[in-house]
């Protein structure tokens, strides 16, 4: 079993390194900027109230994508002290993150967790802007690793969290209706 995760890790670790390593300063500014938005699933509340706004005042159509964000980063906030797992700046001093460094723990990743819950529950209310909510939120999953701040595992564990939360609020906005 070790030999399995001291793999898990090394992949890991190998694929930060290729991630990082792609720097191009318009990208960056992207990774950045989607960073920011994303930052505790402000991009995904912004996006639901425009929404809700602009389509007819649905309660339900504001409160299933908050419900699902928030809940999302609670899980992701609240397993970060479960795991307490190094950032890759702090595993490798060498590594210099291109964005202010966060001090929580790196695993998993709350961005990642909101951007998957916000990017999936609109699209399901949206299905329309499917294809652009979904590009935002790999975009701001990407930005994490990009950026230097957390392992592509990280971020695929906060995608794990915010895909379960979406399905969960989905359904029960689904059964309640």
């Amino acid at each position: 079993m070790r030999g399995i995760a001291r793999r898990i890790r090394d992949l890991d670790r190998a694929l930060f390194r290729r991630v990082f390593g792609l720097k191009w300063a318009p990208l960056t500014s992207v990774m950045r900027a989607f960073t920011v938005a994303g930052t505790a699933g402000a991009l995904w509340g912004f996006l639901a109230a425009v929404a809700f706004l602009l389509t007819g005042l649905q309660p339900s159509h504001l409160l299933m994508p908050w419900t699902a964000v928030a809940a999302s980063w609670t899980v992701a906030e609240g397993a970060k002290y479960l795991f307490d797992r190094t950032r890759p700046f702090v595993w490798d001093t060498e590594i210099a993150p291109l964005i202010k460094t966060p001090s929580s723990s790196s695993f998993p990743s709350g961005h990642s967790a909101t951007a998957a819950a916000g990017a999936l529950t609109l699209s399901f209310l949206y299905p329309p802007f499917a294809p652009v909510l979904v590009l935002a939120g790999f975009l701001v999953v990407l930005s994490r690793v990009y950026l230097g701040v957390h392992f592509p595992v990280d971020v695929l564990a906060g995608v794990i969290i915010g895909t379960a939360t979406s399905a969960v609020v989905l359904a029960i906005a689904e059964s309640l209706a």
